[in-house]
């Protein structure tokens, strides 16, 4: 019996997050990144494509070998690992989609922190606002999503000094995003583990023989418009996720 190998498409709301990261990396003068959460590797590839180079982890096996085959080997190195068990500091870190799932998030920020070089800075994205939480929140095992303040908090007690916090998403992600919580409810499993939950984050497991037609319909010609939009909101709270930049003003503390 043949092995069933990860499926990943690019969905609309993932590019969007994308494009408001690489907004923000653009302006950072770094060339070595650590991303904490890899998935299956899309933004590494991305990245190496422009000389980029790190490492990245996640601590999904599957997500691992998603991500080793998507992945410049030459650029980067993709490890199943912990943050602690990530040796040295890098120029930027970037944690997608990471910082809902830990129950005690600012001692993780700490963790980040210590892998983020003196005046280096750390990038994160996260769900906004607990009014829009749904059925996907619960599939994917998130524990909570942010107020803009309360990340500025966050950020702050881990040791890091908050410089942007920018609304991403709209409007294409507002649109979507009752889609998707539609087409999980049935799947929400009552009883199970969170960390089982949170193995399901991450938009890796969609349709299946779909990468094509999603490839063709979502890509960054057919997305350049709602790359534009998006950032006439950056400013505002209106959309479902916010794009963090901190900087590290201490080195490890």
């Amino acid at each position: 019996m043949m092995e069933q190998r990860l499926a990943w498409y690019p969905t609309p709301s993932y590019l969007v997050k994308r494009r408001a990261i690489i907004d923000f990396l653009e302006k950072v003068p770094a060339r070595r990144v650590l991303e904490v959460g890899c998935g299956a590797g899309d933004l590494l590839r991305f990245l190496g494509g422009r000389g980029y180079t790190g490492v990245g982890i996640d601590r999904s096996a599957e997500a691992v070998a998603a991500a080793r085959e998507m992945a410049d080997p030459s650029r980067f190195c993709v490890e199943q690992a912990e943050v602690d068990d990530v040796e040295g500091t890098f120029e930027t870190v970037i944690a997608s989609e990471v910082l809902e799932h830990c129950l005690d998030d600012v001692a993780f920020l700490r963790k980040l922190r210590r892998k983020t070089a003196e005046g280096g800075c750390l990038i994160l994205t996260v769900p906004a606002r607990m009014a829009q939480w749904g059925a996907n929140d619960e599939l994917c095992g998130h524990v909570r999503r942010y107020e803009r303040e309360e990340l500025r908090t966050r950020l702050a007690e881990a040791g890091f000094e908050p410089l942007h916090i920018v609304s991403y998403g709209v409007p294409i992600y507002n649109f979507m995003k009752p889609f998707y919580d539609r087409a999980v409810e049935r799947q929400v499993a009552e009883g199970e583990a969170l960390e089982e939950r949170t193995g399901k984050s991450g938009g890796m497991r969609l349709v299946p023989r779909l990468g094509g037609l999603f490839a063709l319909l979502f890509n960054d010609v057919t997305m350049a418009p709602f790359y534009f939009l998006q950032r006439l909101f950056y400013r505002t709270d209106l959309g479902n996720g916010y794009v963090a930049v901190a900087r590290n003003p201490r080195g490890e503390g």
